[in-house]
């Protein structure tokens, strides 16, 4: 990977970290779960990493499958549990589904650099030429779009 495309993770990164730290500093309810915030963001992506590093491509995508799974399968009825009150972990079902979501979506993203035909020449075709290069776009691409979701929630916390 060049320095340059690992400055860029990096500096998406933090940006993310910036404009979520930014816009919800002093919100009344945010700012209270706003290092959770970062942690589990952080967190989600340094195991991307490591499961990338670990595991080739084919077992990261059953590990997707999985995620997806305990994604739509039990966590709704995790929530459905706690909706009766008889099971209070709301923490527990907030916390997974970012970080099921995330991590899905950073395999996702990967999974579309390996499989999409980039022309040579391109860009894009230039950066998805090795397995650390498309690691790095997923994590450049995550961040873009966690920086999208705080503009996202504070349209929501911003509705009367």
């Amino acid at each position: 990977m060049s320095k340059k495309l690992s400055a860029a993770v990096i500096f998406s990164w933090l940006i993310a970290l910036v404009i979520w730290q930014l816009l919800f500093n002093n919100h009344p309810v945010v700012s209270e779960i706003l290092w959770e915030i970062h942690t589990i963001f952080s967190s989600v992506i340094v195991f991307y990493l490591i499961l990338n590093l670990i595991v080739n491509d084919e077992t990261l995508d059953i590990i997707k499958i999985c995620f997806r799974i305990v994604f739509k399968v039990w966590l709704i009825i995790f929530i459905a549990f706690s909706m009766h009150n008889s099971f209070n972990q709301k923490g527990f079902v907030l916390t997974s589904t970012f970080i099921f979501g995330y991590l899905e979506g950073l395999i996702d993203v990967n999974a579309w650099l390996r499989n999409k035909k980039f022309d040579a020449d391109s860009t894009l075709g230039t950066l998805t030429n090795t397995k650390s290069n498309k690691i790095a776009l997923s994590i450049i691409a995550i961040s873009i779009i966690h920086l999208l979701c705080a503009f996202i929630a504070l349209i929501f916390f911003n509705i009367d």
